[in-house]
C-alpha cells in the first residue's frame, strides 16, 4: 500500500493506493497533523501500515519532518516530490524550478500527462494559481493572485460596511446583496482572467483544455465553460509522475 499525502496551506490531503486504485482518501486541517496521525478513523482508514509515502508539501519544513519520524516509525520509505526543470515530459518554465511551488508543478505534470494536449491548470485554494502548457509539454509560467477566501478577507478588514463571512451562491450575474455583490464580484475577477488566460493559449493552439483543482475548484467551475474539468486529486495524480515507482525502491 502506498499513502500519498499532499500538504497545502491550510488542509491535509491524503490517500491510500492499493495496486494503483485509490482505497481510501480524507482530508484535516493542517493544524490537526498529530491528531490525523494518532487518530482511529486515520489508522482504520490505512488499513495496514504503508510501505511507501509520496509526500506533496508547500508549508513549512516541521511538518515535513514529523512525517518522516512516523515513517520511521512505520519502517517505511517516504519521498518528498521536488519541482524539477523536466519531469514526466514536462519542462518548467521558471528560470529557477526549485522557486516554483511544488503543488502547482504537479498539479502541471498531472493535467498535461492526462490530456497529452495544452491545458490551462487553476489550483483554486488560499491563493489561486493558473499555470499555461502548450502542447508540446512547455509550461509557459503563470499566475498568483489572493483565493476567494483570502479576497473576501480583504474586503472585510479594509472596509468598514463589506463585512461577508461566507460565500453565496456561485454566480457572476451583477449581485443584488453585499454577500452577492462580493461572492459574484470576486468569481467575475476569477472567470475572467482564467478565461483570458485560455483565449491567449488558445491564439497559439487548436484546443486547450482548462483544468481546475484546489478546494474551491468545485464552487468556481459552476461558473465556468462547460468543458472544464474539475480534479481535486490533480496534485496528488502528479506524485506518481513526479516520483515514479522505480525510485521508491528500498534504500
Amino acid at each position: 500500500m502506498i499513502l500519498e499525502i499532499d500538504v497545502g496551506n491550510t488542509r491535509i490531503k491524503w490517500r491510500t493506493l492499493n495496486n494503483g486504485a485509490v482505497a481510501d482518501r480524507g482530508a484535516v486541517p493542517k493544524e490537526s497533523l498529530d491528531q490525523w496521525l494518532l487518530s482511529e478513523g486515520f489508522n482504520q482508514g490505512l488499513s495496514q501500515v504503508p510501505e511507501k509515502i509520496r509526500l506533496s508539501c508547500v508549508a513549512n519544513q516541521a511538518i515535513v519532518q514529523r512525517l518522516v519520524e512516523q515513517a520511521k516509525q512505520w519502517g517505511c520509505l517516504l519521498q518528498e516530490a521536488k519541482t524539477n526543470r523536466i519531469a514526466a515530459g514536462v519542462c518548467c518554465g521558471y528560470e529557477e524550478p526549485e522557486a516554483l511551488g511544488v503543488d502547482r508543478w504537479l498539479a502541471v505534470v498531472a493535467a498535461f500527462n492526462q490530456f497529452k494536449q495544452p491545458c490551462v491548470v487553476v489550483d483554486a485554494g488560499s491563493a489561486l494559481t493558473v499555470d499555461l502548457i502548450d502542447g508540446a509539454g512547455q509550461h509557459l509560467g503563470g499566475y498568483i493572485v489572493p483565493g476567494l477566501g483570502m479576497m473576501r478577507e480583504a474586503l472585510f478588514e479594509g472596509t468598514s460596511q463589506v463585512k461577508v463571512d461566507t460565500l453565496a451562491k456561485a454566480s457572476v450575474s451583477p449581485g443584488g446583496s453585499t454577500k452577492e455583490a462580493v461572492t459574484n464580484g470576486s468569481l467575475f475577477m476569477i472567470k475572467s482572467m482564467i478565461e483570458s488566460a485560455v483565449e491567449s493559449l488558445g491564439s497559439k493552439a487548436d484546443i486547450v483544455q482548462l483544468v481546475i483543482t484546489g478546494g474551491d475548484g468545485d464552487y468556481l467551475i459552476k461558473v465556468l465553460n462547460e468543458k472544464a474539468y474539475y480534479l481535486p486529486d490533480l496534485v496528488m495524480d502528479g506524485l506518481a509522475l513526479v516520483i515514479p515507482e522505480s525510485e521508491l525502491g528500498e534504500e
